[in-house]
């Protein structure tokens, strides 16, 4: 498909512009008469012309998603609320997507038929979720609920981090540490002994044969690290491998527990936002699942899926998971029996957003402890190997 920028004239004599994607001009031509329109003219628009290649930031898409629901709840149509809408968006990339979604609504295409041509800046979940809105004819309120899961994915990446910077911070003070003692104070230890290294208590020759053999095959070890963090990436890009690994995230004590807190939250959220926009059962479980978050989880949801799909309810598809949170399975239960499953899902989520916070917390709690005192055992044994030779020295002179 390209995209080409026309004039084209009504049957009342106006002259009308636009843009809109064919796979050349007789196409145009043929669409453009399909509406009443004659083509007078077409110009082909490169692709980074069209905008085709913006990238919309995230908070960007939020401020997007929470005006237009906005201006469509108050009457006002989709092409004149994406016209006003534009201009006051801060990037300029945000700007020319907004133009190339009123271009191609104006063109006659859907907005979600729009959005496809920016799925880089448009998740499957929010695409999805629109195209539900639009045929059950409630854009505005599936809008309103887009928002809020923004709003919420974003409060979930913060608190994310936020556990994780602390560790991140003691693991590179420590392992700076460690390399100060090892490379500049130890050396300069060994120097006071005439003796060499023969005469050095056995915790310090050790820690020396260990800097040795760092700084004599550092380039391997480089080489080792280098390999291992490549062999990592393109495995995680694998479908198998990254299941087996996120599969292996979930068995870790205590961090495989928030993990699957996270990734059914996830889960919970997209899945009634589309319940509620009213998205047939498979396309919730399959869409739902890709966005979780987490490869294992997401391919026990397919299968589940696919259960569905042959005749079986939510509940019997889940329960067969053993990867599945059992409280999700028993939400879904309530759910399904009382026709309310996106609501059900729903307070889910809102458990979850208390839970996991307090999760988090409670990892925390036990992994700082655990960082410190393997932190002081680390530093300890090596002030030993560097304190134990001028003991020696100080009992030698005496």
């Amino acid at each position: 498909m390209r995209t080409f920028e026309y004039e084209a004239s009504a049957l009342d004599g106006r002259r009308i512009e636009g843009r809109s994607w064919a796979a050349n001009e007789l196409e145009l031509d043929r669409e453009l008469e399909a509406r009443g329109l004659t083509l007078l003219s077409a110009r082909r628009v490169a692709a980074n012309e069209s905008g085709k290649r913006c990238r919309l930031p995230s908070g960007e898409l939020l401020s997007l998603t929470t005006q237009l629901s906005t201006v469509l709840g108050a009457g006002v149509r989709l092409v004149e609320g994406l016209q006003g809408i534009g201009p006051r968006m801060r990037s300029a990339e945000a700007r020319m997507l907004v133009e190339d979604l009123v271009n191609g609504v104006q063109s006659g295409s859907s907005l979600s038929e729009a959005m496809d041509r920016h799925a880089d800046s448009f998740p499957d979940v929010y695409r999805a979720s629109v195209r539900a809105g639009e045929s059950a004819g409630a854009l505005d309120t599936v809008l309103a609920r887009l928002a809020r899961y923004l709003e919420w994915s974003k409060g979930m990446r913060a608190t994310t981090l936020q556990a994780l910077i602390y560790p991140a911070i003691l693991a590179v003070a420590l392992t700076g540490l460690v390399l100060v003692l090892i490379y500049f104070v130890l050396p300069k230890i060994v120097g006071l002994f005439p003796g060499g290294r023969a005469s050095l208590p056995a915790e310090t020759r050790t820690l020396l044969a260990v800097s040795d053999f760092m700084t004599d095959n550092w380039i391997v070890l480089l080489a080792l690290v280098v390999a291992g963090v490549t062999g990592f990436v393109v495995a995680s890009k694998r479908p198998r491998s990254r299941e087996l690994l996120h599969r292996t995230v979930l068995r870790v004590p205590k961090f495989g527990e928030i993990a699957s807190k996270i990734a059914t939250s996830r889960f919970a959220s997209t899945a009634s936002i589309l319940q509620d926009a009213g998205c047939d059962v498979y396309k919730v479980l399959n869409v739902a699942g890709q966005t979780c978050g987490n490869a294992a989880l997401a391919s026990a949801f397919t299968r589940a899926a696919n259960a569905v799909r042959r005749g079986e309810t939510i509940t019997q598809a889940l329960e067969r998971e053993r990867l599945v949170d059992p409280l999700l399975v028993q939400m879904v239960s309530v759910g399904e029996k009382s026709g309310e499953l996106d609501r059900c899902l729903s307070r889910l989520v809102e458990y979850y957003d208390d839970e996991i916070p307090r999760a988090v917390k409670r990892f925390l709690a036990f992994l700082e402890p655990a960082m410190m005192l393997s932190a002081a055992l680390v530093v300890a044994f090596i002030l030993m190997a560097a304190l134990m030779p001028i003991f020696s020295l100080y009992d030698k002179i005496g």
